[in-house]
């Protein structure tokens, strides 16, 4: 029996208007996105808190590890899962590098990575996103904010990479680093800017 096309209208409107409204402004997901291994050698973190009230102290962790997931035509948001080992931490002191390594800091013994992991994300440009995620530290999982600017496609002799720029701000405090905060009083800054450079390779599509 052939439904009137009234019938038809009115339950459709009906389904839209009960289905969950997005609130995030997060681009929808894309079958099409391409999946992009991290390349070590060209992805590093790199950080910056204030020393003794005085200059800027910066530091990187080398060779991060993960996986985007981004459609190459950007109609839809990228997706995020990358980790940093502790012990790929430089500052270009090797003493620096231990002191950050310890219990004081990022305590490596205990939590040899950091990762994050994004859930949703929010267009804010071209090419151009705020994602939204969490961040694990010394145990410590906590939703934060990151801008994150596709840099650029490109070509390799092996096939397409990728590049992304993200960046935020973290109180360590929050994770449990305290050290140099109240005690010693102004030795460090509780505030931490890190600035991650990511470039990846899109995996090739199946013949």
């Amino acid at each position: 029996m052939k439904i009137p096309a009234f019938i038809a209208l009115s339950v459709a409107t009906l389904l839209l208007a009960a289905s969950p409204a997005r609130q995030d402004g997060a681009a929808p997901a894309s079958a099409s996105a391409a999946n992009i291994t991290l390349d070590p050698v060209h992805s590093m973190a790199v950080f910056r808190i204030q020393h003794l009230g005085a200059g800027y102290f910066w530091g990187r962790f080398n060779e991060l590890a993960g996986k985007i997931q981004w459609p190459l035509d950007d109609s839809a948001a990228p997706s995020f899962d990358v980790t940093a080992q502790v012990n790929k931490v430089d500052t270009g002191s090797e003493k620096l590098d231990g002191n950050l390594q310890g219990p004081n800091f990022f305590n490596q013994a205990e939590f040899p990575t950091i990762t994050f992991k994004s859930k949703s994300a929010k267009k804010l440009g071209e090419r151009h996103y705020a994602v939204t995620g969490d961040l694990t530290l010394r145990g410590v999982t906590k939703s934060i904010e990151v801008d994150c600017t596709v840099t650029g496609v490109g070509k390799a002799p092996t096939g397409q990479k990728v590049g992304v720029e993200c960046a935020f701000t973290v109180n360590r405090a929050d994770y449990g680093m305290k050290w140099g905060i109240d005690a010693p009083k102004g030795a460090l800054g509780s505030e931490v800017k890190m600035v991650i450079a990511l470039e990846g390779d899109v995996a090739k599509a199946k013949e």
